[in-house]
């Protein structure tokens, strides 16, 4: 008798225990337009949006950290005269002029949530530590967003440091609704 109520006891206790592994593991954040699930150990802020923004300049959505690694959710509004592309484009110009010691990686489209993006990739050498950037740039309803991932990274120029596991989890948890 005894393993059939350990059988039945297992039953009723199995999904408490996976919800609460699930819970333990991972929180969520939910926006109006996303979804964003951070691994267990990150520090995650979600800020609102701000909708008087004026000069259509980026706004934070989601700020996430474990140690040195970062993760960042910006937007900005697309002008109506403009694209993702010219957005990007410019994003670029500003930064290569405000940050005069990094180095292009790589820039290419990519497809996340089932449509176009593009991937940017480059390493700032701004102080200790290096580190290397990946941002997913892509549009939603007139928005530019930006997914950066900011992880520290060998300051050997010219290596090629593939992109961090915890890059691509991050990146991976955020979602258009």
């Amino acid at each position: 008798m005894l393993p059939l109520r350990f059988g039945q006891s297992l039953r009723k206790i199995f999904p408490v225990v996976i919800l609460l592994l699930f819970s333990i593991c991972s929180c969520t954040y939910q926006g109006d337009e996303f979804t964003f699930s951070a691994p267990f150990g990150f520090k995650t802020k979600q800020y609102e949006p701000f909708d008087g923004n004026p000069n259509n300049d980026s706004e934070i959505l989601i700020f996430s950290q474990k140690g040195h690694l970062y993760f960042q959710v910006f937007r900005q509004k697309i002008p109506v005269d403009s694209d993702l592309n010219k957005v990007f484009e410019e994003y670029v110009s500003r930064t290569s002029e405000k940050y005069t010691k990094y180095q292009f990686i790589s820039q290419e489209p990519i497809e996340m949530n089932n449509q176009i993006a593009i991937e940017y990739v480059h390493r700032e050498f701004r102080g200790e530590p290096y580190v290397q950037c990946r941002e997913i740039w892509m549009e939603h309803n007139g928005w530019a967003y930006s997914l950066k991932c900011t992880d520290p990274t060998d300051s050997t120029t010219g290596l090629n440091i593939p992109i961090s596991e915890l890059c691509i989890r991050l990146v991976g948890g955020f979602e258009f609704k």
